[in-house]
């Protein structure tokens, strides 16, 4: 049972890399599913950093043309959602230089409010891309979303 599902998983890689949309399913497992979900985390996570200057330059001049731009630093970063362990996105932070370097992501946490009355998303400047190992980065804020479409 353990080479069948290499093998499986060995033929959905190679079926992904060739761009075609082959979907595999061993047992109760969706091998196709799985893949795709975690090439499109990935695959955010590399557009995101290919685009982060070109999109942190896109967001300054946006903001300078709506008048309301600021004088600090600012960084274009992933997304990182708490308990999915996954980059869902990217977010302009901004802040004093020093801070805004040792941003390397922005956490995302979810929770209701008032019987689901509301829905609260906290974004939060962190020190890295790992969800379990992470501090707040004091004197930053996020300024902008970038939702990727994938």
């Amino acid at each position: 049972m353990k080479q069948q599902m290499k093998r499986a998983l060995a033929a959905v890689l190679v079926a992904g890399m060739l761009g075609t949309s082959t979907v595999a399913t061993v047992g109760a497992i969706d091998l196709g599913g799985l893949l795709g979900g975690v090439l499109k985390v990935g695959g955010v996570g590399y557009l995101v950093d290919r685009f982060s200057g070109q999109l942190d330059s896109f967001i300054n001049t946006l903001l300078r043309q709506s008048g309301v731009e600021t004088a600090y630093a600012t960084k274009v970063v992933p997304i990182v959602s708490i308990g999915n362990k996954g980059y869902i996105g990217a977010a302009q932070v901004v802040g004093p230089q020093a801070a805004v370097d040792k941003v390397e992501a922005v956490a995302q946490v979810e929770g209701s409010f008032n019987d689901q009355l509301f829905r609260i998303r906290g974004l939060v400047p962190v020190d890295s891309k790992n969800p379990t190992k992470l501090n707040r980065v004091d004197g930053v804020g996020v300024s902008a979303i970038i939702d990727v479409r994938i």
